[in-house]
């Protein structure tokens, strides 16, 4: 008998038990990649920013407002090549809580040049800065109501009470960079214009766009340098230290779930490792043969560690057949209450990482019953019974 056969006959001598020990490996391997994906998302949007941006916002908090009479300032310092603002309207489509996605007012022209990954066709891009209250929103978001250009969107205002209606004048996808198609933008006039005094000409933050992305640095401080002593002092940073920022406003849910994550991998540990230990206590008397017919500790060690790894690689590969339907599951139940997720954001790398992780796993539990199995005296371990 061939030492592959050997494994194979090993593993089926309980095959209820061997499928509860898989499926269990499985559901955890499941929730380890779900677990790992949603910290991905978190941190999908800074990876995808543009190094040549920079993001502008008050010094004091992230929800201050700024005047928009910074714009022009902001845009004579040295190494700006472009500049624009916009501000969260934080809309709500009729009165369900599912039905939020992200709104913001802008100013079409400069928001178009700035946000270059943006694509519409040119005939929405005049429609849409030619409409004081035109609208133009994410693919995403289009296909999630059916909406279509020249329908009438009326939001419900939170941050701006009242009831808001737009134009849609166009629909967008992005190539790449930190936006997503799950958002509704409007020119800034549409709102300044029916503000009260105290609150018009503010803006949310400035994004600048600069000429050499290795002078970042020096155009940041020369920003809040301008700003330093007036009442509204700024703090400008790159869009990808930005969007940390934002993160780690969610640091402890994020080290939540790193911390289940990686209790996930010490259940899946103990279970693999139960099954070996008991497997291997079965077969004492068999395991002590094979050793006095020649069979060498190593080659023991060996036999009980390669069934190890193959619980672990059934494990694993159940695993990720089962995650990307839970995760596109989350999606479509989530998805839509925080403003809008991408369809496919789980990345190959998540799922290797759940097999190497079931495999590692699997490797490690095996070792201490493949230990004891050969630290039992040949005399003694034939004198058991299983």
């Amino acid at each position: 008998m061939t030492f592959g056969r050997l494994v194979w006959k090993d593993l089926l001598r309980n095959p209820l038990r061997l499928v509860l020990t898989v499926l269990a490996g499985a559901v955890g391997v499941m929730a380890f990649i779900f677990l790992r994906t949603v910290v991905d998302l978190f941190y999908s949007s800074a990876e995808s920013a543009q190094a040549d941006r920079l993001f502008t916002r008050a010094k004091a908090s992230i929800t201050a407002d700024l005047p928009l009479s910074y714009l022009p300032r902001i845009s004579t310092v040295p190494g700006v090549d472009d500049i624009t603002f916009y501000g969260f309207f934080g809309g709500r489509y009729g009165d369900s809580q599912r039905d939020f996605f992200g709104s913001a007012f802008v100013d079409p022209p400069s928001f178009m040049r700035v946000f270059d990954e943006l694509v519409v066709a040119p005939r929405e891009v005049a429609a849409f800065q030619a409409d004081p209250c035109g609208a133009l929103i994410g693919k995403e978001l289009a296909k999630r109501y059916g909406w279509k250009s020249g329908d009438r969107v009326t939001l419900q205002g939170t941050i701006y009470p009242g009831e808001w209606t737009f134009n849609v004048r166009g629909i967008y996808d992005v190539r790449t960079g930190s936006l997503d198609t799950n958002s509704l933008f409007f020119p800034y006039r549409c709102l300044n214009e029916k503000l009260p005094d105290e609150r018009k000409d503010r803006v949310g933050a400035f994004m600048v766009r600069v000429e050499d992305p290795s002078r970042s640095a020096a155009v940041s401080s020369a920003v809040d340098a301008m700003f330093a002593n007036s009442p509204y002092p700024t703090r400008t940073e790159s869009e990808r230290a930005a969007t940390l920022g934002f993160i780690s406003m969610l640091s402890a849910i994020i080290t939540a779930v790193q911390v289940v994550a990686t209790v996930i991998l010490l259940i899946i540990l103990l279970v693999i490792g139960n099954t070996l230990a008991m497997s291997v206590r079965e077969r004492t008397r068999d395991l002590s043969t094979l050793r006095a017919m020649g069979f060498k500790s190593g080659r023991v060690v060996m036999l009980v560690l390669f069934e190890s790894l193959a619980i672990g690689l059934c494990s694993g590969g159940l695993g990720v057949l089962i995650a990307p339907p839970l995760v596109r599951g989350f999606v479509a139940v989530v998805g839509s209450q925080m403003g809008g997720l991408p369809a496919d954001f789980m990345r190959e790398g998540t799922l290797v990482l759940g097999v190497l992780a079931a495999v590692g796993v699997s490797l490690l539990a095996g070792i201490i019953p493949a230990w004891r199995a050969v630290r039992i005296p040949v005399a003694e371990g034939l004198r058991k019974v299983a």
